[in-house]
């Protein structure tokens, strides 16, 4: 044994050679799934480069010989490595809707892990040390450059400069983006339709209110579009420059806060979202000063709990939360225990901020609801991925279920259509003839089904759920584009108001640049835009705090943690206004996790 490693020792980077060029062939081959017989492309000089790359990883990982780093590492690039051949194999489901699995194909699998997994590794050994250097480095050597101090003056400077980056997508979809959703809650507003908070019965007053008041001023509801997406611009670029003046007061590095004002002046899908009118522009917006809050709590629990100001702050972050995606109430319920149990020093005064929101949205939805007849949000929501299950088993082994199964099926969702109507990726189709009278009849009746097919079907059920969920978390997908433009569907069916985009000047290399990046052909910024990367790095920052046992810090990712779970259960794999608060919170858990901070 000890001969061998001198061997190995003497002939290291010859080892890593060909190691390397394994790795490439590994990541490059594909596998035919009719024959069964592999296949490669490699004829491209870039694979010479990924070999390079590769080598190097390798050669650097192999400096590292922490155990610790080790196991650390290792689980989180184990998963990661699975997570990879996955997006493959959710595209043939997509495509022919089940994979038969033969030794040929199991083995092409296992050998993708293997590969990933060798590199993941690497890669992630390498990235916590790196972290742990910059870590290091508290001392800001750019102090005396530094232009982004916490004033006032500079607050607005930053304001104004996000103002200005975003104002072009501003004057090309002008009056702003809108979507089938908002016009079904102006339709609410309006009376034409019956008022539920499926979509927050508050952001459907908030919209509707300025959309009479521009058409008042000037009979054009675009007018009234406008004057929304216009106050919600300075709402989020005032948010937005208050977290580089928070990073401020905490002394984060200049090069940071100059990266977080970059970062949300032109990352594509920020000033896109800014001039969307959907619910989750606010939430998101609510969910990022939530996590300041908490990051006060964490660095300062006496001074903020005992301050008026950062209580009213918090509270209103919470009541935000709760009433502008129905999903926020969970992300409250389940944040709350954790802080208190972390900083259980100081439980009366979080129980006070807490449970005034919790209150407060207990009173709304439940007496308030009633008197106003304001209908609840619909359980099919919550319902999609054991509904999507069903539909797979039903499109797919129709031939091994009984009878009597096929019956009990077809009262939640049409039997005989359920391979017509099943979308592997999206629910919309199942979710809408789903029957949800039988459902709320006997909900027990409903999941006993659910789990007898579950438990009969495990290899069906385990595919229908990665299909409506691997957008969240592998890189290697088209994400769901963020909408562009007016919706006018719902508008024009009811011959009730016209809203339409009419650029104020038509500036089309943003419309190709966005194309572009949501289709994956944009190098590096499109896995920017991805929710999968943007994901790994989140997971690699609090793999992070836990391998330096900063176990506070993980207390800032829970809200996130919470509200990615949700996400998994949505109707769509990897939408991204569901999960845009990940994007936004993406600066704040790298400076804090990366920089250590005094208490101030």
């Amino acid at each position: 044994m000890e001969k061998i490693k001198q061997i190995f020792e003497k002939n290291k980077k010859i080892v890593w050679v060909v190691i390397a060029i394994l790795l490439t062939i590994g990541i490059n081959m594909s596998i035919d799934y009719d024959t069964d017989k592999l296949t490669f492309n490699g004829n491209q000089i870039v694979w010479l480069l990924v070999c390079v790359f590769i080598y190097f990883i390798l050669k650097k990982s192999d400096e590292y010989h922490e155990k610790k780093l080790l196991i650390y590492s290792s689980v989180i690039g184990v998963i990661c490595a699975i997570c990879q051949p996955i997006t493959k194999l959710t595209f043939d489901i997509w495509s022919t809707n089940e994979v038969v699995f033969t030794s040929g194909i199991t083995a092409y699998f296992i050998f993708k892990i293997i590969t990933y997994t060798i590199i993941f590794v690497s890669l992630f050994k390498i990235i916590f040390k790196e972290i742990e250097k910059i870590e290091t480095k508290t001392t800001d050597t750019n102090k005396a450059k530094d232009r982004l101090k916490p004033t006032f003056k500079v607050f607005l400077v930053v304001a104004g400069i996000l103002l200005i980056a975003w104002l072009p997508y501003f004057l090309n979809y002008y009056p702003g983006i809108t979507s089938y959703d908002t016009n079904y809650q102006l339709m609410q507003g309006y009376g034409l339709y019956a008022p539920t908070n499926h979509h927050p019965i508050i952001h459907t007053l908030i919209i509707t209110i300025i959309v009479k008041i521009g058409y008042a001023l000037t009979s054009q509801y675009n007018f009234g579009i406008a004057i929304y997406v216009v106050l919600q611009m300075i709402v989020c670029a005032c948010t937005f420059s208050f977290v580089i003046f928070y990073m401020a007061k905490k002394n984060i590095p200049y090069g940071i806060k100059l990266l977080t004002l970059l970062f949300f002046a032109f990352h594509p899908i920020v000033p896109q979202f800014s001039i969307a009118v959907w619910k989750d522009v606010p939430f998101s917006l609510g969910i990022l000063l939530f996590i300041i809050s908490i990051i006060e709590i964490i660095t300062n629990s006496e001074k903020f709990l005992k301050s008026y100001k950062w209580n009213f702050l918090f509270i209103i972050c919470l009541l935000i939360i709760a009433f502008f995606r129905n999903n926020g109430i969970y992300i409250i319920l389940l944040t709350f225990p954790c802080i208190l149990i972390a900083k259980r020093a100081y439980w009366k005064r979080i129980v006070t901020v807490f449970i005034i929101p919790i209150m407060l949205y207990a009173l709304v939805t439940g007496p308030v609801f009633n008197i106003f007849h304001i209908g609840r949000s619909s359980a099919k929501e919550m319902l999609s991925i054991p509904m999507q299950q069903m539909a797979k088993i039903a499109s797919c082994k129709a031939d091994k279920l009984t009878e009597e199964e096929k019956e009990e099926i077809n009262e939640y969702i049409p039997f005989d259509r359920a391979k017509e109507l099943y979308r592997p990726n999206i629910s919309d189709n199942i979710k809408n003839e789903f029957n949800e009278g039988n459902y709320v009849e006997n909900k027990v009746k409903f999941f006993k089904l659910y789990f007898k097919l579950a438990f009969r079907f495990p290899l069906e059920t385990i595919e229908s759920f990665i299909a409506n969920t691997y957008g969240y978390y592998c890189t290697d997908t088209i994400t769901f584009p963020v909408t562009a433009g007016t919706y006018t569907k719902v508008v024009e069916r009811e011959k009730f108001m016209t809203i339409e985009t009419k650029p104020i000047v038509k500036i089309p290399i943003i419309e190709k640049m966005l194309e572009s990046i949501y289709r994956k052909e944009m190098p590096i910024v499109s896995l920017l835009a991805n929710i999968g990367f943007v994901f790994w790095i989140v997971i690699t920052l609090l793999a992070y705090c836990v391998y330096k046992k900063k176990y506070q810090w993980i207390l800032m990712y829970i809200p996130i943690a919470i509200l990615y779970l949700t996400c998994l259960a949505s109707p769509v794999s990897g939408e991204l206004r569901y999960i845009y608060s990940m994007f936004i919170c993406l600066p704040l858990f790298t400076a804090f996790t990366l920089k250590s901070i005094d208490k101030q």
